[in-house]
């Protein structure tokens, strides 16, 4: 599919030109205005020239005067003209990204439905070398993106990738870093969009969201939810001292008790003594009874004072 060449009339307004491809530039191109330091009147001029290095097949030189205009008086309709000069180059992923930036800057572009054709065309051209383009947004624009470990610089940024498993970073100074594995598909293009936030606010997860050129933007709120700001403090008055006291007093009891059934039992066999034991049979029977007895004693002893302590540190630790 051949596009033709838009011919910016203004710096404010931008029309296709007229005729197939970008062999009749505007009149006002053919012959360069003086020089002017009024930057919009500079823009314009340096965009005649790309115009005419366009229409002379030296697309370098065309693409490095359009880059030029635009710094000058930043315009949308600058990108499909460079995407139209690496497509003559035969650079498809340069051509793919500019496209898409044309379409991202001008959503509401007349010839929206061509150039989306070209940038599905251009699509099936990477299917074919087996490899599709990611185009990653970020959130602040200055974050640092890596995929696969590979600098692509900042937002936003794109690189061509096979099928498969791939890993997405990005990072900046004073905001929470964020890593993502996903599966790259080559049937389309793929994009992604990536919001820090700041180490200050509450840790939440960024969320990524990834939309083919296909299907719109949606927006994702990564607002914390109510239970993980809940949990996000460590709750205050814990009384965890009086819980350890209380425990080691029921266990106390519980100890007490038990032993306090044993003694009960081995006194109740001595009472009950059997004529044929021998007296060191008796003898240890008494002494087993003797140690539980002491155990009770000292289980109960143990409860009470756990029991007191934990009264007492119920108090002062309510005061924290």
């Amino acid at each position: 599919m051949t596009l033709p060449l838009i011919v910016l009339l203004s710096l404010t307004a931008a029309a296709p030109a007229k005729g197939k491809g970008a062999k009749d530039p505007a009149p006002a191109a053919k012959k360069e205005e003086p020089a002017s330091n009024d930057p919009a009147a500079k823009a314009k001029q340096i965009f005649g020239r790309a115009q005419t290095l366009y229409s002379q097949a030296r697309y370098q030189e065309a693409i490095a005067s359009f880059e030029e205009a635009y710094l000058l008086k930043p315009h949308p309709v600058i990108f499909f003209n460079i995407g139209k000069c690496w497509e003559q180059l035969g650079e498809t992923a340069k051509a793919l990204r500019a496209y898409r930036d044309y379409l991202r800057l001008l959503p509401d572009a007349a010839d929206k439905d061509t150039v989306n054709d070209a940038i599905a065309n251009l699509e099936r051209r990477l299917k074919e070398r087996g490899v599709q383009q990611l185009m990653v947004f970020a959130d602040p624009p200055d974050a640092k993106i890596e995929v696969d470990g590979k600098g692509l610089g900042t937002s936003p940024a794109s690189v061509e990738l096979s099928a498969g498993n791939h890993k997405l970073a990005v990072t900046r100074d004073g905001y929470e870093s964020v890593e993502r594995s996903f599966v790259m598909q080559t049937t389309r293009s793929t994009e992604m969009t990536i919001t820090l936030r700041p180490v200050s606010a509450a840790k939440t997860e960024p969320v990524a969201s990834n939309n083919t050129t296909s299907a719109p933007k949606e927006a994702v709120s990564t607002a914390p939810s109510a239970s993980t700001s809940a949990t996000a403090q460590p709750k205050k008055g814990g009384r965890v001292f009086t819980w350890v006291a209380a425990g080691l007093a029921l266990v106390g009891v519980g100890s007490g008790v038990t032993f306090g059934v044993l003694t009960m039992g081995k006194s109740n066999e001595i009472q009950t003594l059997d004529p044929m034991r021998t007296r060191m049979q008796a003898d240890a029977l008494q002494s087993t009874a003797s140690t539980y007895a002491l155990v009770t004693n000292i289980s109960w002893v143990v409860a009470g004072v756990a029991a007191a302590a934990a009264v007492v540190l119920f108090i002062l630790e309510g005061r924290g």
